[in-house]
């Protein structure tokens, strides 16, 4: 529930004889243990980990002869859990989803101090230890390639907006965009920056292979298409211009959701949940290839 008269509680189905519950310390994981009653599921005592909101995390699959887990706890710090399974005491370590990235010498990371509400983040040069601090709130992805990272955040002054910054090694903005698609995957290259909710991928052409153009190509470059956006069920369109004011959502149904991004030197790669993988080339983004993967990727 979101409070405490929350009429529209998110419901959860983990198709498992639940055991034990537990939030850990901070509250934005929540590990659930318990049993498939189903003899042909692989991994028959299983901990489903889910974020605050209902969204699945990951899987534990646990060992034993049952493999029954009759209790869960965290440790204080969120970073292990403890499993009583049989008559044995299991550990497992947790791993969380660190904001960082490594570019240029640089290390670049994110963390929330207790006294203030922003972000933290901190441009750490390896070869000349030297620090460049900065303060961003509502951060959610940090990505990185060649000489630039990308921000990600909430943008503050819309309800339904996000911004991507695109910095240096030493936290200074170049250029920054606006957009309307919510950034659940985030990849980049030494030229675009791709960004995918669960069914549109926005790119955005930061920077050309030729970066030593004169005015008149620039301009020409920014006009044809240097950001767009796509439905997932489309054939993209590069001679399209996204603009943030006007761009509207395709109304096309998908069953078949985004779950994961990555971004090549001359192309980017969309899992779906389905196994599904699509191949698109840069810069002119074209559907290349399609493999069917046994997993999710």
């Amino acid at each position: 529930m979101r409070k405490e008269t929350d009429d529209r509680p998110i419901l959860v189905d983990t198709g498992m004889s639940i055991k034990s519950v537990k939030w850990n310390p901070n509250g934005n994981v929540l590990a659930v243990a318990g049993s498939y009653s189903d003899q042909n599921v692989e991994g028959k005592g299983t901990v489903q980990f889910y974020n605050a909101y209902g969204v699945h995390l990951r899987s534990l699959r646990v060992p034993g002869t049952t493999g029954v887990v009759s209790s869960l706890s965290w440790e204080g710090f969120g970073l292990r859990i403890g499993l009583a399974v049989d008559s044995n005491i299991l550990f497992a370590n947790i791993q969380p989803e660190y904001l960082w990235a490594y570019f240029n010498n640089t290390l670049v990371f994110a963390f929330k101090k207790p006294e203030r509400q922003d972000m933290c983040v901190v441009f750490w040069d390896t070869s000349i230890n030297e620090k460049h601090v900065k303060y961003m709130r509502r951060l959610q992805k940090i990505v990185a390639c060649g000489e630039y990272c990308v921000l990600v955040g909430k943008a503050e002054e819309a309800p339904n907006q996000w911004i991507i910054i695109l910095c240096n090694a030493v936290g200074c903005p170049i250029e920054n965009k606006y957009i309307t698609i919510e950034p659940k995957y985030v990849a980049m290259n030494k030229t675009h920056v791709i960004v995918a909710c669960d069914d549109v991928i926005y790119y955005w052409q930061y920077r050309s292979q030729h970066s030593k153009l004169t005015t008149l190509e620039q301009e020409k470059k920014k006009k044809s298409g240097k950001e767009n956006a796509f439905h997932i069920e489309e054939i993209p369109n590069p001679n399209q211009i996204y603009d943030t004011e006007k761009w509207k959502k395709p109304q096309i149904a998908c069953n078949d959701m985004i779950c994961s991004v990555a971004a090549g030197p001359d192309s980017f790669i969309i899992g779906r949940n389905s196994g599904q993988v699509y191949k698109y080339t840069l810069p002119y983004i074209q559907l290349e290839h399609k493999v069917m993967l046994r997993c999710r990727p």
